[in-house]
């Protein structure tokens, strides 16, 4: 089985924003953003849902059940130090389809779909979002691009012959689908254990310098004739509105007629 994970880097969600002067569509707060795009800062870290779904690729490689882990992103050059320790990490393969970094998902799924196709996967895994602009898009559309089965928010999942087990959280409870492969699944933060296991793998000194010599390949979007004209245009990236300063009440009585004031309002 050839497993295909799509990952992404992201803004570390510890850093503050910080937006400059009359800033619109985020130009200013990001070297990578682009007309259209809304990049919010300097990517530093991997999309934390994609590097479980990245993770669990890994395990079932390492207990017989996949044969091959490539991994995949669609973005600039920067990026592929980001493939490079997805290669620490375990990978076998890297490949980035060259393209900016505020593509909007629908872009993106269509160079998703074209890699899965030319890498004749079996199963594309990703994370259910980026924890940057958290579209929750980009794996349902490529679902729907390459024609495959997908579920969403997977909590665990088994593969067996021909088709793969998911469990999904719901609010209504836990839910048990299986779906024939070849397939999307976009996997939440706590799948298959592997949080309490102790979280993905770091990539070791000695396998990053071992992943430089794995393999990277690169294509363009040109190479599939992937037409990735933008649909959205975005008209303003701002911080919320400053709200005023709460205040501090010196008794519990006071509190009460705050509240009692307020309810009389509505």
């Amino acid at each position: 089985m050839n497993i295909l994970v799509a990952i992404k880097p992201v803004v570390d969600p510890d850093r503050p924003v910080c937006f400059a002067e009359g800033d619109v569509c985020g130009h200013g707060v990001g070297p990578w953003s682009s007309p259209g795009g809304t990049s919010l800062g300097v990517a530093t870290l991997l999309n934390p849902f994609d590097e479980v779904a990245l993770e669990a690729a890994i395990r079932f490689r390492e207990a017989g059940v996949a044969s091959q882990v490539t991994v995949v992103t669609v973005g600039p050059p920067v990026w592929e130090e980001h493939l490079r320790t997805a290669l620490a990490m375990g990978a076998d393969r890297a490949l980035r389809v060259e393209a900016d970094a505020g593509l909007e998902p629908l872009s993106v799924a269509k160079c998703l779909a074209a890699a899965a196709r030319h890498e004749e996967a079996d199963l594309l895994l990703t994370g259910r979002q980026g924890v940057d602009a958290d579209h929750g898009q980009t794996g349902v559309m490529t679902a729907a691009l390459l024609g495959w089965g997908q579920l969403t928010c997977a909590t665990r999942i088994d593969l067996q012959t021909g088709e793969v087990w998911v469990v999904r959280e719901t609010k209504e409870g836990a839910e048990r689908w299986a779906v024939p492969l070849p397939a999307v699944i976009t996997v939440d933060w706590c799948l298959n254990g592997i949080q309490e296991d102790g979280g993905p793998r770091y990539a070791s000194l000695p396998n990053i310098m071992k992943a430089r010599r794995k393999p990277l390949e690169r294509f363009s979007p040109d190479h599939w004739g992937l037409p990735l004209t933008p649909r959205l245009h975005c008209l303003a990236v701002q911080p919320p509105a400053i709200r005023p300063p709460g205040r501090a009440l010196q008794s519990v009585e006071a509190l009460g007629e705050v509240l009692c004031r307020a309810v009389g309002r509505l």
